[in-house]
């Protein structure tokens, strides 16, 4: 699995299509976490989806069209080996254009059938997550790599022979010979840093990176950043400790403590503004809610743009079939407090209040740092920023 890049989007974005050769989007939700596709049921769901589109298909050439579409993406989910939390599908068979990615981050199973790639969920899943670019230098080499949503890719290197070579001499013209070899080695050195310098430059703004750490010799990563435009400068957060020749995985594990507390600070910073926010609202007018209560509320009302919670929270609720709320507690007689019919009891409502808030447009935060969940727990577990 790939970090999704920048220029894959644009090329999504800007493919231009026959006006009567739509485009079948989809977004399939395979995350293990839930129980139903564990057995499979996202093929079911897929199904129910793809049925559901072609209901309100009513031309018999673009029918013929779509069925062709949906019969490729059932046979690609068919024997799918899952290797993320969502799979994305583009498809337009009659153009023989096809697009499947595994990404590791949850969408809303969802499907569109247009003109053109529907590219907007992957949008708002690039503003969600930073992307963090790394360069590792020695003075003969550069790499640079891309990590976002948890995936490490090298993306370039420069390797450069130095220009100038060493050769015996004896008493004074050996010193004189070694000093020459020192002032073109610097000289060398210098201009090759600058070349990576420049390259990063250009690599920041081609693949969107927000955040850049530097790796290598401490002597390389300080003169590197000491050669870096301001625009560059100003996104390096650290320096790292890796060697040119480290595996991805390696330049990985040097660089994730590092991207984890600054995600650490992230989610405290979040989960204090949703508590004040919270607070405030009682004064000021509903902007963020506190606690099961009143976020399953203001889901049942469509509200909800984005929901926080600890990663791994599970929490019995109700469901009311009739007028298709969410409860966390029911009243004694057990019947909607709505529309009065008989709520159905679920052992985990978190996971279908999560699926609303992403089926509205809403966006997710599953809180991971020890600090930010106690902080969190301390103000009622969940909580939600309203439209």
């Amino acid at each position: 699995m790939k970090v999704l890049q920048p220029q894959t989007i644009q090329e999504l974005k800007e493919r231009k299509g026959r006006e009567d050769s739509p485009v079948l989007s989809l977004y399939l939700n395979l995350d293990p976490a839930n129980p139903v596709n564990l057995r499979g049921g996202y093929k079911v769901s897929l199904d129910g989806i793809l049925k559901n589109l072609e209901s309100q298909i009513t031309d018999e050439n673009q029918l013929r069209h779509f069925q062709e579409d949906a019969e490729w993406a059932r046979r690609k989910t068919e024997f799918h080996i899952a290797k993320g939390r969502s799979l994305v599908l583009f498809c337009d068979v009659s153009e023989s254009f096809f697009f499947e990615e595994d990404l590791p981050i949850r969408f809303a199973n969802q499907a569109w059938y247009g003109g053109s790639p529907y590219i907007r969920p992957l949008l708002e899943a690039r503003n969600e997550y930073e992307r963090y670019g790394v360069v590792v230098a020695d003075r003969e080499k550069a790499r640079f790599f891309l990590i976002s949503m948890g995936e490490i890719d090298e993306i370039s290197d420069i390797f450069q022979e130095p220009p100038v070579k060493h050769r015996s001499a004896a008493g004074s013209d050996h010193m004189r010979s070694q000093m020459i070899f020192q002032r073109r080695a610097a000289k060398w050195s210098e201009e090759f840093l600058k070349n990576v310098s420049d390259t990063l430059h250009d690599i920041m703004f081609e693949y969107d990176i927000d955040r850049i750490l530097l790796g290598g010799p401490e002597e390389v990563t300080a003169e590197l950043q000491r050669l870096l435009p301001k625009t560059v400068s100003a996104r390096v957060v650290d320096r790292i400790r890796v060697s040119v020749t480290a595996k991805s995985n390696e330049v990985f594990d040097a660089a994730f403590p590092l991207i984890e507390q600054l995600e650490k600070e992230q989610e405290a910073s979040l989960v204090q503004d949703l508590i004040t926010t919270a607070h405030k609202s009682k004064a000021t007018g509903v902007k963020a809610v506190l606690g099961f209560d009143a976020t399953l509320d203001a889901i049942n009302q469509g509200r909800v743009y984005r929901l926080v919670y600890p990663n791994g929270l599970r929490m019995n609720g109700y469901h009311c079939a009739g007028c298709d709320v969410l409860l966390d507690h029911s009243p004694s007689d057990k019947l909607c407090p709505y529309c009065s019919k008989p709520l159905t009891e679920i052992e985990d409502v978190i996971w279908p209040a999560s699926e609303r808030a992403l089926d509205m447009g809403g966006r997710i935060e599953e809180i991971r740092s020890a600090e930010a969940v106690a902080l969190l727990n301390g103000a009622g577990q969940i909580g939600a920023y309203l439209r």
